[in-house]
C-alpha cells in the first residue's frame, strides 16, 4: 500500500530541490544568453564585420559546390 500521495512526494522533492527540470530552464539567464549571442551575430553582420562577412561568403561558396549530404557517406551500403 502507498505510504504517501503523489502530491506529498512532489512537495518533498521540491523542498529538497531535486526535481527534474522537465525541459524548463532553471533561470531566465539561459534564454537571455542565446538571445544575446544571436543579437551579437546579427550586429556583426549588419556592421559588415570583415571576418564574419568573409566567413559567410566562404560558406555560401562551399554550399554552391557541395550538394546536401556530401560528407555523410558512412553506412550507406
Amino acid at each position: 500500500l502507498p505510504t504517501m500521495t503523489v502530491d506529498d512526494w512532489y512537495e518533498q522533492h521540491r523542498r529538497k530541490g531535486c526535481l527534474p527540470d522537465q525541459g524548463i530552464p532553471r533561470s531566465a539567464a539561459d534564454g537571455d544568453a542565446e538571445e544575446d549571442e544571436r543579437a551579437e551575430r546579427e550586429r556583426k553582420e549588419e556592421n559588415d564585420d570583415e571576418e564574419a562577412l568573409q566567413k559567410a561568403r566562404d560558406w555560401d561558396d562551399w554550399k554552391d559546390t557541395h550538394r546536401r549530404g556530401y560528407g555523410n557517406r558512412k553506412n550507406m551500403g
